[in-house]
C-alpha cells in the first residue's frame, strides 16, 4: 500500500513540475503578451531603452512636441542629424552626443497628441547620425515610440 502512495505523490509532483516549467516557457516566449492594459506602451519602453546605438528612455508628448531622452550606448562619439517618424522629418540638426551621454531634444510630430492620458504612437522611427569620418548611418526603430499624451 505504501508504494501506491508514494508513486501518485511522485506523479504528482512531477507533473505539478513539468506544469511550472511550461508556464515559464509560455510566458517567456511571448504568449500572454497581449494581456494586462499598456503591454504596447511597455513593449515599445523596452525596445527602445535597449536600442543602440541610440536609446530613447523618457517620451512626453504635449500639442505637436515630443520630448525625448536620448542617449548614447556607443563608445564612439555620434553626431544625430535627424529623425523622421510617421513619414515625416521630427528633427533636423546637429547634436554632439559623446559616449554614454544622455541629452534631451525636442521633435515636432505630424500628429497632435490629444487630453492628458491618452496614448500617442508614432512609427516607421528611423534616426540618422554620423560616427567618425561616416555621415548618414540610420538606426531603425523596430517598434513605434508609444506613451501617454501630457
Amino acid at each position: 500500500m505504501q508504494k501506491k502512495g508514494q508513486v501518485s505523490t511522485e506523479y504528482l509532483v512531477i507533473l505539478a513540475i513539468v506544469l511550472v516549467v511550461a508556464l515559464v516557457v509560455v510566458y517567456l516566449v511571448g504568449g500572454f503578451a497581449g494581456m494586462g492594459a499598456g503591454t504596447m506602451e511597455i513593449q515599445s519602453q523596452q525596445a527602445w531603452g535597449t536600442a543602440a546605438p541610440f536609446s530613447i528612455t523618457i517620451l512626453k508628448q504635449t500639442g505637436t512636441t515630443l520630448q525625448m531622452e536620448l542617449q548614447n550606448n556607443d563608445v564612439d562619439p555620434l553626431v544625430l542629424t535627424s529623425i523622421s517618424m510617421d513619414g515625416a522629418t521630427a528633427y533636423s540638426g546637429s547634436l554632439s552626443f559623446p559616449s554614454g551621454s544622455k541629452q534631451v531634444l525636442n521633435a515636432t510630430t505630424t500628429a497632435a497628441c490629444g487630453t492628458a492620458g491618452t496614448t500617442f504612437s508614432h512609427g516607421n522611427v528611423t534616426i540618422v547620425y554620423d560616427k567618425g569620418g561616416i555621415t548618414g548611418k540610420t538606426e531603425v526603430g523596430s517598434k513605434p515610440l508609444i506613451g501617454k499624451c501630457s
